[in-house]
């Protein structure tokens, strides 16, 4: 029993210390963050991980939640695989709500998941743009770009 202890403690250390989260936005409902460490691309999709740190928690008791997703990014399609939804900040603490979704969607422009599709199709060198510039996470920070207010989708 304590080896299986032992081993899920290492396994979950070893995940939390594999991340990078970089911050692509920021805007009223908090800020978001991509794990640019383990970003996967396979012919033109990218698999990547984002990170939302609420503002203020949800009726709930939300913090954060951290997503994964898939975008094509020729055609500019995400597939939001799953989320886990955190009582801590920054993706810790106590996992409130968890789900799998596999729901397809065409962001729009000037939108919390488009900008980030941007941003991971860039990271991973396959040349996309953000109105006429190469999208970086610096450009969002440096220009304080503001988005509007997400829906989180539940279960």
């Amino acid at each position: 029993m304590r080896l299986v202890f032992f081993n899920l403690l290492l396994l979950f250390s070893a995940n939390v210390l594999a991340t990078n989260w970089q911050k692509v936005y920021i805007n009223p409902m908090g800020d978001s963050y991509v794990d640019v460490n383990n970003l996967q691309k396979r012919n033109n999709v990218v698999y990547y991980s984002r990170l939302f740190d609420y503002t203020q928690p949800s009726p709930i008791g939300v913090n954060s939640s951290v997503s994964q997703f898939t975008v094509d990014c020729i055609g500019e399609k995400i597939t939001w695989l799953s989320s886990k939804y955190y009582k801590g900040r920054m993706g810790k603490g106590e996992v409130i709500k968890e789900g799998n979704f596999n729901r397809r969607m065409f962001p729009r422009p000037d939108t919390v998941d488009y900008i980030t599709m941007k941003f991971v199709c860039n990271y991973k060198q396959l040349n996309t743009y953000y109105q006429g510039e190469i999208l970086r996470s610096s450009y969002l920070l440096k220009t304080n770009k503001q988005l509007p207010n997400i829906l989180i989708a539940s279960n």
